[in-house]
């Protein structure tokens, strides 16, 4: 048709709906995606979604303890370029001066359907840790951090998640700093890290 504009719809953000658990001593709110074309893909990654959020909930110690109350949500990093990147947020309060957050995010392509560990962000055999480490290191001398623990390094199962052009290394309470500092998030320019990262990767789809 003529004046026609053709979108390419696989380049726009991917639907989001929220999702609330209200049961006694939990009111936590997380995400759904809607409105993909595979909608095998999107039932797998809504039942990974949804695995956090219930195992984030036995790990606060929900079953345990009857004292302990949850509050939680989440946040989008990023939506485009079919990768979606969230955190889930959790407040539990058992009693005490203070109650405990705890933070677990996902990466995946909507597209195909991958969930991404941090090693899949990099080319094969890219020593990706060491160059990590290396610009934490440097974050931590410049932004004069007061550590808990001493850093020794990132490990396989790293907790991060990208964020337009950033991948963000974060660490719970207490990893590295005492709790008045809260978590501990060192964002990661991905042209800090573009010779070691895969270019069809969540990272390279930043870039390229």
């Amino acid at each position: 048709m003529k004046g026609e504009i053709l979108v390419n719809t696989s380049i726009l953000p991917v639907g989001i709906k929220s999702r609330h658990i209200v049961e006694p001593r939990i009111d936590i709110y997380f995400p759904q995606i809607t409105g993909l074309s595979n909608r095998t893909i999107e039932k797998n990654l809504n039942e990974r979604i949804e695995t956090q959020v219930y195992r984030m909930i036995r790990k606060q110690g929900y079953l345990e303890n009857p004292q302990t109350e949850i509050t939680g949500g989440f946040d989008l990093k990023n939506n485009q370029q079919n990768i979606l990147s969230l955190t889930n947020s959790h407040y539990s309060y058992s009693g005490g001066a203070h109650g405990l957050t705890m933070v677990r995010s996902l990466t995946m392509d909507v597209e195909s359907g991958k969930v991404y560990a941090l090693k899949d962000l990099f080319k094969k055999g890219a020593k990706y840790q060491e160059r990590i480490n290396h610009l934490i290191r440097e974050q931590i001398k410049s932004r004069d951090m007061d550590l808990l623990n001493e850093f020794k390094g990132i490990h396989p199962n790293q907790y991060f998640y990208v964020a337009d052009k950033s991948l963000v290394i974060y660490f719970q309470l207490y990893e590295l700093q005492a709790y008045v500092y809260g978590l501990t998030y060192f964002p990661i320019s991905v042209y800090a890290l573009e010779d070691i990262i895969d270019e069809q990767g969540p990272l390279g789809k930043m870039i390229y």
